[in-house]
């Protein structure tokens, strides 16, 4: 049963697809991804005429993690920082004619290697299992606080514009009294004028 739990859950931090490109076609693929997690992946295309560009996109400038073309096979891993941010894959393919790619995506306690552990640790096949399970608890427990800390920021910013929602209903409310109001007394005087009162 642990061994079945331990397999559904590896499905869910890995992604691995195939994609054409047409020349000189560029693709983005964007991943939010959590704090202090590591990433291990990797491009592969039929050919080595392409150029892959991982980066943080940001409003001011792009942090660009790694940069690289002309590669059949292009491996990547690196640990994320301490905030929750979207990383961004571009591939460009930089041949003249159609390229398949193959990507692969994987984090977590999946990307990280128990072998030399267990190496070091003589540790049974049980026991790396249960490693495993043991890091996962650990970084569901992660993933769900720092969902709980985007729901407050999304709650608290809700709770701003249902505010100003409810001042511009009032303020609007208010000036089509007052323009009503003067309307009328305008038509007052208006057929007071022409003496229809």
């Amino acid at each position: 049963m642990l061994l079945i739990i331990a397999f559904l859950l590896q499905g869910a931090f890995s992604v691995q697809f195939t994609f054409s490109l047409k020349s000189k076609e560029l693709k983005f693929f964007g991943e939010n991804i959590g704090q202090n997690s590591l990433i291990v992946g990797a491009f592969q295309g039929n050919s080595s005429e392409y150029s892959l560009k991982i980066n943080i996109p940001t409003k001011k400038v792009d942090n660009i993690l790694q940069y690289s073309h002309s590669l059949e096979l292009q491996k990547f891993s690196f640990t994320t920082n301490n905030t929750q941010l979207n990383y961004q894959f571009c591939v460009h393919n930089l041949a003249n004619s159609w390229m398949s790619f193959n990507f692969t995506l994987v984090t977590g306690m999946d990307a990280q290697d128990f072998s030399l552990l267990a190496q070091k640790e003589d540790l049974k096949p049980l026991e790396i299992h249960l490693k495993k399970l043991n890091g996962l608890v650990d970084s569901i427990e992660l993933d769900q606080k720092e969902i709980e800390e985007r729901q407050s920021i999304r709650f608290s910013n809700v709770s701003k514009i249902s505010y100003k929602i409810i001042l511009f209903s009032l303020i609007t409310l208010f000036l089509m009294m007052l323009t009503n109001f003067v309307q009328a007394r305008k038509l007052k005087q208006f057929f007071k004028q022409k003496k229809f009162i």
